[in-house]
């Protein structure tokens, strides 16, 4: 066996380096969290799997009832995206186009009654509600959403109201990401997480951009940051959304793109693009206005909350009798466009169409309507390339850019604007056309843009402008601040320091005199025995009040801080266990001291944060009067003076 083992080893070749590489593995191998790996891998598939089943859902359901309200109701079939039909072409018939805006107001009031009863939440568009419940509700979305946002999506983009099916797939998604979140006992920061890979994984699985939508919901959440936690376990889920989705339904991407005329291949082709970049930022810019003056108008307006979308409804209907390309979600129109069909969309009604689906899309989700406004800003986005493109090729310029090549780079920039994410913007425009002939032209277009249309321009009012700026990130910016301040800085004194011995009906007597909602209980020697917070006393009868006593209700191993502790380490302790206050030990012999409160604590924090802007704010101040000086000083004099 060791002459076998001996003729082995010196017959391989590179066998030292061999053994050298398995020993540097194995040595690896405990350096990295498998546990972490193996749990995000796990969620991140489970949601990509939800998020796949829930695209289709939502799809068929948006089928169905378009099929019903417009095919049935009114004759009326839209075209469909290239990745979705055999036959390109296209016929516009409607054979009773009086009824659309019954149809589209009859949408709209079975919508209010159900958002309105069951999940109001479920209301507008989803992708901001997620953004909200990433920041300001600890990652928490109620587990009927899913349910209640796909019934609504459905009927509002079905019966002809103006919305995108990505933002109500991403809601989907993320609602399981946060019911997973509670199942998997998964902490705060680790539940937002999930929610922001479901919203990644929704908006991949639908609309065919696996890699776009996992740096997506990295991307959304801020105006000029990334939330980089995110990006792992979010291509996990969102191509394995992909996948299911593109298992039942294909594998071709959503619009038919002539790839053999996509490309960038003259220089002078960047003047055009940076055109379209500005373009893009103006009518971004237009775009938010408008869709957040008309939703603040039906906010105020007085009449059942249940109405209002089927007011938009109408509205919207009334529109589509002449533009019936406002209806629906309008991409079998941006397919015609980029077909470069100039009977059905000539450049005058191209220019129309911008403009009505801005507004068609403001009164349908603005007044309380389901639907996304992401699918709508690409198809404002694209129809704006068309238009750019058309009307640059009647005057003779930029001839040797194919039309469908702007409509790309348009369609991009105005949603990297528009939504604030430029760079899951860009990829997503690669993935759509199927590579990287469009790379530069893209890049520039959206950078131009991104920064003209301005910081606050997004149509996600949700959105903040960075980590500092999210209660999500809250603590990781207190904490320089917080640890240099200790517990003793803002201790007060323990008035409800009683015996085990004393009942409950003395015990809130003190309590009422005291207003205080917390007792620590001592021995003889001040030595904490236990604490008793006011609302487990009212747990028991009055009858019983006088003869149960401390010693048995209190919590015999209470949170508590030394004196010596920072307040940073205090606050995480009384924030994690939704704690107000808790007693306060001496380090040498244990005994109470005192308490702590959070509102104190958080009293202590902003004052030194105020101190800490006075001194920048002065240190500006003396920076500047230096160089007006310095300035000054350097000023020739004038001899003639």
């Amino acid at each position: 066996m060791y002459v076998r083992f001996s003729c082995v080893k010196t017959d391989l070749p590179y066998y030292s380096q061999l053994v050298s590489i398995i020993r540097t593995l194995k040595t690896m191998r405990w350096n990295l969290d498998f546990s972490y790996f193996r749990k995000w891998i796990l969620i991140g598939f489970l949601l990509g799997v939800v998020a796949g089943l829930g695209a289709i859902a939502l799809f068929l359901s948006v089928e169905f009832f378009t099929g019903l309200f417009l095919q049935i109701g009114t004759g009326y079939s839209p075209p469909l995206p290239g990745g979705f039909q055999a036959n390109l072409s296209y016929n516009l018939f409607i054979e009773r186009p009086w009824l659309i805006p019954l149809i589209c107001g009859l949408g709209g009031l079975l919508v209010g009654l159900i958002t309105t009863r069951f999940s109001p939440e479920s209301e507008g568009h989803g992708t901001d509600s997620v953004i909200d419940a990433y920041h300001h509700k600890r990652g928490n979305i109620r587990g009927r959403v899913p349910l209640v946002k796909a019934i609504a999506s459905s009927i509002t983009i079905g019966s002809g109201g103006s919305g995108g099916t990505e933002g109500p797939a991403g809601q989907i998604a993320a609602g399981f990401g946060s019911l997973i979140g509670k199942l998997f006992k998964l902490d705060e920061d680790e539940r937002r997480i999930a929610v922001a890979v479901g919203l990644g994984a929704g908006i991949g699985s639908i609309f065919k951009i696996p890699l776009g939508g996992a740096v997506f919901s990295a991307e959304v959440f801020y105006r000029r940051d990334f939330e980089v936690r995110a990006l792992i376990p979010g291509l996990v889920a969102s191509v394995t959304g992909y996948t299911v989705f593109g298992f039942v339904f294909g594998w071709d991407r959503l619009f038919s793109i002539p790839l053999d005329l996509v490309k960038y291949t003259h220089p002078a082709s960047l003047i055009l693009y940076a055109i379209v970049g500005l373009a893009s930022a103006a009518v971004s810019v237009g775009y938010v206005k408008s869709f957040y003056i008309i939703s603040d108008y039906f906010s105020r307006i007085r009449i059942p909350k249940y109405l209002k979308p089927a007011v938009g409804g109408v509205l919207v209907g009334m529109i589509g009798i002449v533009f019936p390309q406002i209806l629906g979600t309008s991409y079998g129109w941006l397919q015609i466009a980029i077909d470069k069909d100039y009977s059905l969309l000539p450049l005058y009604i191209l220019g129309t169409v911008i403009v009505l689906k801005i507004l068609a899309t403001s009164l349908t989700i603005g007044s309380g309507g389901s639907a996304g406004v992401f699918g709508p800003s690409m198809v404002i986005g694209g129809l704006v390339g068309a238009f750019i493109g058309t009307a640059f090729h009647l005057m003779g310029l930029f001839t040797w850019i194919d039309v469908s090549s702007v409509i790309i780079v348009a369609m991009v920039s105005f949603f990297g604007a528009t939504a604030k994410t430029p760079i899951s913007s860009i990829i997503m425009g690669s993935e759509l056309t199927g590579g990287y002939a469009l790379l530069a032209p893209m890049m520039l277009a959206t950078f131009i843009a991104y920064i003209m249309s301005g910081q606050h321009n997004s149509i996600f009012r949700s959105q903040v402008l960075n980590r500092s700026d999210s209660p999500a990130h809250r603590m990781e910016y207190q904490r320089p601040i917080l640890s240099d301040l200790y517990v003793r800085d803002v201790i007060k004194d323990a008035i409800n320091k009683l015996s085990k011995d004393v009942s409950i009906e003395e015990s809130l007597q003190i309590m009422n005199r005291n207003n205080s909602k917390m007792i620590l209980v001592v021995n003889d020697e001040d030595m904490l025995q236990g604490v008793v917070y006011k609302y487990k006393l009212f747990e028991f009868p009055e009858e019983y009040r006088k003869t149960v006593k401390l010693e048995s209700i209190m919590i015999t191993d209470p949170f508590f801080a030394y004196s010596s502790d920072s307040l940073h380490n205090a606050l995480v302790r009384l924030s994690s266990n939704d704690l107000q206050e808790m007693p306060v030990l001496s380090n040498e012999e244990n005994k109470v001291i005192g308490i702590i409160t959070i509102s104190d604590l958080v009293t202590l924090y902003d004052k030194e944060v105020e101190k800490i802007t006075k001194i920048m704010n002065r240190s500006n101040i003396n920076t500047k009067n230096d160089e007006m000086n310095n300035q000054f000083r350097n000023k020739p004099v004038d001899s003639k003076k």
